[in-house]
C-alpha cells in the first residue's frame, strides 16, 4: 500500500515540478537564492556547498545539490553565482545561474541594491526508467530533453545594520515543456516578499526573525517564518514553519573563522506525511574578508 501512495505523490510531483524553482529552508543564510540583490551585500565573500534531501525513505524522492558563490566587487557591486542540481523521480533539471547587483548608499543607515540574473537550463525526464505495473504503457515509454534554455530575473533589497526587505522574481519568463507534440508542464514565474530584523538580546545573544512570502501563478501563497537565535557570533539556532508544508529546526555553527556549518531538519504537515516523515538540509560554507568596504555594516545573515 505504502509502494502505491508513494508513485501516485510522486506522479502529482512530476506535473508540479517544473512550476517550482529549487526549495530550500537555509535560504536565511543565503538569500541570494531567491533575490540577485543579495549579490555582494555580506562583509565576508563566500563559497560553499548545500544538499537537500526531502521526504527521505520514498523511492524517487527530490534531491538538490547545490555549489554557490558570493562575492564583492570594486564601484560598489556585487556577483554571486551557483549550480544546482534538482531531481525528483525521473526528472532531471541542471540550472546555471549567475547574479550582478549594484548598491547605492540612500543615507547614514539604509542602501538599496538593485540585482539582474542570467540563467541557463537544462530539463530531462525519463520516463522509460519508471518500473511500472503495465508493461508497454504508452505512457512511460518516452523520454525527452529540452535542450539548454536561457532565463532572466530581476530583485530590489533595502537594508541597515538591523533591517532587510526583499523582493524579486528570480525567473522572469515562463516556459512550456513538452515532448514535442503537446505541452506537459510549464515553469511558472515566482515572485518572493521577505524580510527580517536583527535584534540585540544582550551582549551575548542577537534573535533575527523573518517572514518570507511565495507567490506563483494558480497556486495559494505560501510563507515561511524563521526565528533564529546567534550566540556570540559563532552558534546559531532556531524553529521554522511553511504553512500547509513543514515543520522544524535549523543550526548553524561557525567550525573555524572561515568555516561554517549549517543543518535544517523538517517535519511535514501536509498529506506527504502519510509515506515520509523527515527532510534534511546540510550546507559547509568557506568565508574571507572582502578587500572592498562599505560604510554600512550588512545583517549577518546575507550571504
Amino acid at each position: 500500500m505504502k509502494r502505491i501512495i508513494i508513485f501516485s505523490l510522486l506522479l502529482g510531483s512530476l506535473q508540479l515540478f517544473a512550476q517550482q524553482d529549487p526549495m530550500y529552508g537555509q535560504y536565511i543564510f543565503n538569500n541570494a537564492i531567491i533575490n540577485p540583490a543579495q549579490a555582494g551585500v555580506q562583509e565576508l565573500n563566500q563559497v560553499g556547498v548545500l544538499s537537500r534531501r526531502q521526504w527521505l525513505g520514498m523511492d524517487g524522492a527530490p534531491t538538490t545539490n547545490t555549489v554557490f558563490v558570493n562575492a564583492r566587487l570594486p564601484k560598489n557591486l556585487g556577483i554571486a553565482g551557483g549550480i544546482y542540481n534538482d531531481r525528483i523521480g525521473p526528472v532531471r533539471d541542471l540550472t546555471l545561474q549567475a547574479d550582478l547587483a549594484s548598491h547605492i548608499q540612500l543615507n547614514d543607515d539604509w542602501t538599496f541594491s538593485g540585482g539582474v540574473r542570467l540563467m541557463a537550463s537544462n530539463l530531462s525526464v525519463n520516463l522509460s526508467a519508471l518500473q511500472t505495473t503495465q508493461i508497454g504503457d504508452p505512457n512511460f515509454n518516452t523520454d525527452f530533453r529540452t535542450g539548454t534554455y536561457l532565463n532572466a530575473g530581476l530583485g530590489v533589497l533595502f537594508y541597515s545594520d538591523k533591517v532587510f526587505i526583499g523582493g524579486s522574481v528570480p525567473r522572469l519568463f515562463a516556459k512550456d515543456i513538452s515532448d514535442g507534440n503537446s505541452v506537459i508542464t510549464r515553469y511558472q514565474g515566482h515572485f518572493y516578499l521577505y524580510g527580517g530584523t536583527s535584534l540585540k538580546v544582550n551582549e551575548d545573544f542577537t534573535f533575527t526573525p523573518s517572514l518570507l512570502f511565495k507567490r506563483v501563478s494558480n497556486a495559494p501563497i505560501q510563507y515561511d517564518i524563521n526565528l533564529v537565535l546567534d550566540y556570540k557570533d559563532v552558534l546559531d539556532i532556531g524553529p521554522m514553519f511553511r504553512a500547509n508544508d513543514a515543520i522544524g529546526f535549523l543550526a548553524g555553527y561557525k567550525i573555524t573563522s572561515q568555516i561554517y556549518a549549517g543543518y535544517m531538519y523538517e517535519y511535514p504537515i501536509n498529506d506527504i506525511k502519510l509515506a515520509t516523515r523527515q527532510t534534511h538540509e546540510l550546507s559547509l560554507r568557506m568565508l574571507w574578508q572582502s578587500s572592498q568596504k562599505k560604510r554600512i555594516k550588512s545583517p549577518r545573515y546575507f550571504l
